[in-house]
């Protein structure tokens, strides 16, 4: 008896010895997540991408347990808030939520961070398409009516954009590419007083989400298209850009990203996470409402998309003149 309780002195000290000499990161992944994930917005709040990514944490709040905070750092078209993921700890407590911005930013900037190495891709959530209007008396019905007009007119309609290399002049320009065409962009500080201008009948065309049309006098100017590859079942007499015949299909998408290097364990439970969100019904709803529709995709998947937007918008830059700042 006495010999048994020597050894349990002995032996009780040395498994704490063992316990504490532990690898800390080991023992730091069995326990993920044990506090407060940060999601980083790199745009101010209220704009789809704060909107969405908080549903989105309120649902992980639940599902893992741990409090998900929004941490909005809007700036330099979405690059203050990825630089700050980018430059982040892989440990599973960072994570950036960003749409196609990711790739239109690195198109028309020179980034501090290489968009295809700095991070990891965790998930595509959601995506939505653009929809092509125009403004009320517009001789163009139809995609092939606008293409005729503008040549016959070069360079005499007038689009409007959000800003000078965003993703709605990048998509228009791409248009112009595959009709060969030339319309004149006139770009503004944000996609609503280009809606603006557009009802007032000062430019001709605006490609844009349903998102930012919705509950504005936006939404009844007359809607050209919609630049998926399938009509939107809201909207089913609007046809597709690419039922005109051109290969052009254009979507947004909403994603969630970790600074690169993070854990395969924490990066596919935070996929599975994802992907059973967005399949509930009333998250679906939800999407819905901001003009969008669940897209949970792989981690390769998301990658993939991101380095075909960084190639296709740069190109289509490029062949703007838009330059890189």
């Amino acid at each position: 008896m006495l010999l048994n309780k020597l050894i349990s002195l002995v032996a009780l000290p040395m498994l704490c010895v063992a316990i504490l000499g532990a690898p800390a990161g080991s023992l730091a992944q069995e326990a993920w997540p044990s506090r407060t994930l940060r999601i980083v917005v790199p745009f101010p709040p209220g704009g789809s991408n704060d909107v969405i990514a908080r549903r989105l944490a309120q649902r992980l709040n639940v599902s893992l347990g741990q409090s998900v905070m929004i941490d909005n750092r809007a700036g330099g078209g979405s690059t203050i808030g990825a630089q700050n993921v980018a430059s982040s700890a892989p440990d599973g407590y960072t994570f950036l939520f960003v749409s196609g911005s990711l790739a239109t930013t690195a198109a028309v900037q020179k980034t501090s961070y290489d968009p295809l190495k700095a991070f990891e891709p965790v998930s595509r959530v959601a995506i939505a398409p653009f929809v092509m209007l125009t403004r009320e008396g517009f001789p163009a019905k139809t995609v092939q009516e606008l293409i005729a007009y503008a040549k016959a007119n070069p360079e005499k309609i007038n689009y409007g954009s959000a800003g000078l290399g965003d993703s709605t002049q990048l998509a228009t320009e791409l248009f112009n590419n595959a009709a060969g065409i030339k319309m004149t962009a006139v770009n503004y500080k944000g996609i609503a007083p280009a809606q603006m201008d557009l009802l007032a009948g000062r430019i001709d065309l605006v490609i844009t989400t349903v998102a930012s049309i919705r509950g504005t006098a936006a939404e009844k100017l007359p809607m050209l298209a919609f630049t998926s590859a399938k009509r939107d079942p809201e909207f089913p007499n609007v046809p597709t850009v690419r039922e005109s015949g051109l290969d052009y299909v254009v979507d947004v998408w909403w994603g969630l990203f970790a600074p690169a290097g993070l854990p395969p364990a924490i990066r596919d439970r935070m996929n599975r996470e994802i992907a059973t969100i967005v399949a509930e019904p009333d998250f679906a709803t939800f999407l819905k409402t901001a003009g969008a529709m669940p897209a949970p995709s792989s981690p390769q998947v998301l990658h993939e998309e991101l380095a075909k937007d960084v190639v296709r918008w740069t190109e289509t830059a490029q062949r703007a003149g838009i330059q890189q700042k």
